[in-house]
């Protein structure tokens, strides 16, 4: 029998006919049901809130009053305390050697602390979305990035892709698209560089989060502190500008164009221009720490020429997991600290530019067998071995 310790996550409204599964939030039964696991006897443990978290000595009673359990999967935040749990995967595993145990973990608060110990446990797989990428190669076989497992399951992914061999030799709207939510520093320096290179014209830019930060005195404090400028510099600066807010439509509803729809990019503005620009989640410095979300595979879900930033080991990894990071259009060199990141940007956003619409046009239809294996990689090929390598380990301790 399969056991699942789920923890049911925020749901949205819209687009119930066509997704109930929103790639933010991906619910720990879907992804053993409909990816690992079809057709296999199942038990769901749900957790609904924080009112109903169970503390470890629950999972022992379950795995002792279910001897007939195989594989147990387990959302870290069914658990009241969630610190308890940093070793207490690897004395499940000890004590439990002929249970498969799958560990789920998507927020952004909790890194595993995986490494050579982890790499030991035979009978472990980790959905995660953070851990150390000098581990990566030992931990191959291990971790799996939490958002990728969850674009295998969007039910209309397809449709990006038959959009996309329709309208890829069309002249686009726009050179570029840079969607934003939640504010923070790193990514108004972005902003900033976009202004300052005249490029706001020529993008589809959301930033969804100003109405609330020009608000909020602390917010203008920590950004100015981070651009190593005074308040009132950055105030004069903030009057100055008018924040960007794009919005998708679907039977009747606005909403905005990024949080409340099942695509990682609206398809309006994906198929209407060539370049995603993604900030990660996380800004970081002079680590070689991941912490992956949903916005490191938005250009490849939507076949845009991907230019990420945020963190110094991310394109790296992503290129190692055979993603085309397009090399010889930007320049990828690992950014360490907040000088070299201006510095990056400011480079890379003025490559984008200096192109005009011809050539970034040409750039952009020569080079679409490349866009082509981005999307194919992400959806085909590492989820083909992903889900070979789990469910290899999985038969290796069941022994069928």
């Amino acid at each position: 029998m399969i056991y699942v310790l789920n923890r049911n996550k925020m749901k949205f409204n819209y687009f119930k006919d066509m997704v109930d599964r929103p790639f933010q939030y991906v619910n720990l039964e879907y992804v053993i049901t409909d990816f690992l696991f079809k057709d296999q006897p199942t038990k769901v443990h749900h957790i609904h809130n924080d009112e109903e978290r169970i503390d470890v000595e629950t999972v022992e009673k379950i795995l002792q009053e279910n001897p007939d359990i195989k594989i147990f999967a387990c959302d870290f935040d069914c658990f009241t305390y969630k610190a308890k749990l940093i070793n207490y995967d690897e004395d499940l595993c000890k004590r439990y050697p002929n249970i498969f145990f799958i560990f789920f973990y998507d927020e952004l608060d909790f890194t595993l602390l995986l490494n050579s110990r982890t790499a030991e446990l035979q009978n472990a797989a980790y959905i995660i979305n953070s851990f150390n990428t000098s581990d990566a190669k030992q931990l191959r076989n291990k971790v799996f990035p939490y958002y990728m497992v969850n674009l295998y399951l969007q039910k209309n992914m397809g449709m990006i892709e038959s959009m996309h061999r329709m309208h890829n030799k069309m002249r686009r709207y726009k050179k570029y698209n840079f969607f934003t939510g939640v504010h923070k520093p790193f990514r108004f320096l972005a902003y900033q560089l976009l202004n300052k290179h005249n490029l706001l014209n020529d993008g589809f830019v959301s930033y969804l989060d100003f109405t609330g930060y020009l608000k909020q005195p602390e917010k203008i404090q920590e950004t100015a502190e981070w651009l190593n400028i005074s308040v009132e510099e950055l105030e004069r600066e903030l009057s100055t500008l008018e924040i960007p807010y794009l919005l998708e439509t679907y039977d009747g509803h606005y909403k905005p164009g990024l949080f409340e729809t099942p695509f990682i990019i609206p398809p309006t503005y994906a198929m209407q221009s060539y370049i995603s620009i993604n900030s990660e989640t996380n800004y970081m410095e002079n680590t070689n720490l991941v912490s992956l979300s949903e916005k490191s595979f938005k250009a490849f879900a939507a076949y845009n020429i991907p230019l990420i930033f945020g963190q110094p080991s991310l394109v790296e990894y992503l290129r190692s997991l055979g993603f085309d990071m397009f090399d010889d259009l930007f320049d990828n060199t690992p950014v360490n600290n907040r000088s070299e990141l201006h510095s990056s940007l400011d480079k890379n956003l003025g490559i984008i530019k200096n192109m005009s619409y011809r050539e970034l046009h040409e750039f952009y239809f020569s080079n679409a067998p490349r866009l082509l294996k981005n999307y194919h990689v992400l959806m085909s090929t590492l989820k083909s071995s992903n889900y070979e390598i789990i469910n290899r380990n999985a038969k290796a301790i069941l022994g069928n």
